[in-house]
């Protein structure tokens, strides 16, 4: 947008913004938005000039000010025109002797949708002209970044020159502000000396206590030598720049020899799997504690040193030693990973790396300084953040999953917290250790973002547009908002698995019912519990649950291309639970699939046949085919066990016998029970060799049919041997003609006999 357009369009605001308010004053409204607009209309005309780029930042801190006002007044006037909207409707058009008070309150009503309509307008227009100008702003830091980091400087040669054409006050003014104090040097003072020769000596027993000492926190023993340094001196008034800048670096190094000590020792700790993060960690430690104590020396001398010291400080040649310095300690990391199995199978991706970080080496040496700053800061916040997040990740895997529990570390210790059984499941272990990777990458996304130039601005807006939410083709998307209906999804989904559970294990509420009852009422609670939670997480992630009937029409169309089955097995499903024709622990027939219901799913059914083989079954079948269930009403089953008797046996001997082994039986129902016959021998056949009587019974449970019936044939067996009443066998009567016999027995042979 041009000068002459910004200026037309804020010419146009103030036409609407007083015709909106009237003639008769300037309000508060017009006041600020004279102020806004005067500001926009300098900022842009100043982009227009060469800027300086210490100017945008407070440029682009105003502008986004007076947008989101602007913002927050278009929705606050719209919001007011709907309720003046709503109050013309009901007040409604003119009509030929109204009363005077309704005529009134309608023009009131008019004179308020003007003001508000030129206020609207207004904010409008300071709205899009400041995006306008905030993306011109974007388009200049861009451009003076560029600018920047390609502007070629000195080479080595003119940087070691530049460095020895330093003025000599620099260096007078650098070693007065660290070795001297009241033109004194401070390390011939008798109590700077005394407080260092302490430190030292600290230090040095401290170092002959760690190694004779086992104990977890023994590596921070020398940690006493900086403390009591800083302490001594501040005591003895000598707490100079010198004493904080060497408190703060050996400090430093103590503190990260501690942790990477710690960390190796939990990690030898853990199983034998684990040891990829220590074999990993013992290669890399040392470059990377020698990187964080270079930055942490650097920080300190900039911190302490502000003034004085930009002028060594901002020298190029002293930027390069530390820029090879760090180029060092990156090659030496990966030198050492090299030795590490995870790392060899990358070798392009170490090729690329080594080359990036000679490739910036060479960029200082010729001259540019400023890429080269950059992608040091860059390549190294980036290699030292992935591989502490890569350790992290390894050791939340080896936490929570040992080889002694499936839920390791972090399982047992939320067992022990929450009070849970040894043996019982903790469902969030997955969800916690999902959250951790999560927070680990996203911490490590984050600095190597920092790393590669995102300013804290930047990651304000980042975070201002996840959590605010932006627009995508007339669609507002808040990312924050997505966020917390997952993990609302998430827990709402573990709590109805855990109520699952509690009622379940309860059996004192269900005890009135049977098994097959129970799961379908269990499983029609599981189900309204997911859908509740779905809902719910739908609405707190802002869609409009009246959208549903959109996403329903959608989900038709996919159902007639090609989810019919789906669809069909969970309407079936549905009905199973509802009709519940069949149970689990039902004995039932499918086709050629027979056995123990052991689940009723939405979608499928599962059978354990009788030969221990899980069969699942889609619902539809069940629904649509011819289904057996031997347990439906009851689990009352007959018997027929069948026995061939002797030709020779008294038949009323024999049933009595029968019957009285069917009466004998624990599992037979007898007279007095209405489900069943009593026993009852039957005479059914008559073979041409034994009398087939069938031995008719029913048993409660028909669970136990086989092993009733072995029972019951094995009884019968021994009473009729106990009675002398043989069992039949199949019997074959050969009669032979005697007069072919003689005949053949006298017939000469004709050939030789078979030998």
């Amino acid at each position: 947008m041009s000068a002459w357009a910004v200026r037309i369009a804020i010419g146009f605001a103030w036409i609407v913004l007083l015709f909106g308010v009237g003639a008769s004053g300037v309000h508060a409204e017009s006041a600020q938005f004279a102020t806004d607009s005067l500001v926009l209309k300098h900022i842009h005309e100043a982009l227009t000039h060469s800027t300086d780029p210490r100017q945008l930042r407070p440029w682009r801190a105003q502008v986004q000010d007076i947008i989101r006002q602007a913002n927050a007044c278009i929705q606050e006037e719209t919001a007011d025109l709907d309720n003046i909207d709503k109050g013309l409707k009901v007040v409604g058009p003119f009509v030929s002797g109204e009363p005077q008070s309704l005529t009134q309150l309608r023009d009131n009503l008019l004179q308020q949708q003007r003001r508000a309509s030129g206020r609207q307008a207004a904010c409008k227009v300071l709205y899009v002209g400041g995006n306008d100008i905030l993306n011109s702003i974007h388009k200049k830091e861009l451009a003076l970044r560029t600018r920047y980091l390609f502007q070629r400087g000195a080479d080595i040669f003119g940087q070691w020159q530049g460095l020895q054409a330093l003025p000599v006050q620099v260096w007078t003014q650098e070693r007065d502000f660290w070795l001297y104090r009241e033109g004194e040097p401070v390390l011939q003072q008798s109590r700077f000396q005394g407080a260092l020769g302490f430190a030292l000596a600290t230090y040095i027993l401290a170092a002959l206590l760690r190694q004779r000492s086992r104990r977890s926190w023994r590596h921070l023993y020398p940690l006493l030598a900086p403390i009591g340094l800083g302490l001594l001196a501040w005591s003895l008034g000598v707490f100079y720049p010198l004493i904080v800048l060497l408190v703060g670096v050996w400090t430093t190094f103590i503190v990260l020899t501690w942790a990477f000590k710690t960390l190796l020792r939990h990690l030898q700790g853990l199983p034998a799997r684990a040891q990829r993060e220590a074999v990993l960690l013992r290669v890399l430690w040392r470059p990377l504690r020698f990187v964080l104590t270079l930055a942490s020396f650097i920080g300190l001398y900039e911190l302490l040193d502000r003034q004085a010291s930009r002028a060594v400080l901002d020298n190029v040649a002293l930027l390069t030693v530390f820029h090879v310095l760090v180029a060092i300690a990156l090659l030496w990391l990966l030198w050492r990973a090299r030795r590490f199995t995870f790392f060899r199978r990358h070798v392009l991706s170490q090729l690329l790396l080594v080359s990036s970080i000679l490739a910036t080496v060479a960029l200082d040496l010729l001259g540019y300084v400023n890429l080269a700053d950059f992608l040091f800061f860059g390549i190294s916040v980036t290699v030292v953040s992935l591989l502490l997040a890569l350790i992290l990740t390894w050791v939340v895997e080896d936490l929570s999953e040992n080889e002694e529990s499936d839920t390791g570390v972090i399982g047992d210790f939320l067992r022990r917290r929450l009070g849970f059984s040894p043996t019982e499941i903790i469902p969030w272990v997955t969800w916690i250790k999902a959250l951790l990777f999560v927070a680990i990458w996203l911490g490590a996304l984050i600095a190597a973002l920092f790393g590669w130039g995102l300013s804290h601005s930047g990651l304000a807006l980042v975070w201002h547009y996840f959590v605010q939410g932006y627009t995508i083709g007339g669609m507002h998307v808040e990312p924050f908002r997505w966020l917390i209906a997952l993990a609302l999804l998430i827990l709402l989904f573990n709590i109805n698995n855990w109520l699952q559970r509690q009622l379940s294990n309860r059996s004192r509420l269900f005890r009135h019912m049977d098994v097959g009852s129970r799961h379908s009422v269990l499983a029609i609670i599981r189900y309204l519990g997911f859908l509740l939670a779905f809902l719910i997480a739908l609405s707190t992630a802002g869609v409009a649950l009246h959208n549903l009937a959109i996403i329903a029409g959608a989900l038709s169309v996919g159902i007639g291309f090609g989810l019919q089955n789906i669809v069909n097995n969970f309407v079936s499903g549905l009905i199973l639970l509802l009709e519940r024709p069949i149970r689990v622990g039902d004995w039932v027939k499918v086709g050629n699939t027979e056995g123990t219901v052991q689940r009723l799913s939405i979608r499928y059914t599962l059978i354990l046949t009788f030969d221990r083989t899980e069969v699942f079954v889609p619902n539809s079948e069940l629904i649509s085919g011819q289904v057996t269930n031997w347990m439906y009403s009851n689990a009352v089953l007959r018997l027929m066990i069948p026995l061939q008797i002797d030709h020779d046996a008294n038949i009323d001997k024999v049933r009595e016998i029968l019957e009285e082994v069917g009466r004998k039986h624990p599992e037979v129902l007898q007279e007095d029970d209405p489900r069943g016959l009593p026993p009852t021998a039957l005479l059914l056949d008559v073979s041409p060799s034994a009398l087939v009587f069938y031995l008719r019974v029913y048993i409660s449970d028909c669970n136990r049919s086989f092993l009733t019936q072995t029972e019951l044939r094995a009884m019968a067996v021994e009473a009729l041997h106990r009675h002398g009443i043989r069992l039949a066998h199949p019997q074959q009567d050969v009669h032979l003609i005697a007069e072919r016999a003689e005949a053949g027995a006298q017939r000469p042979y004709t050939t030789a006999p078979p030998s």
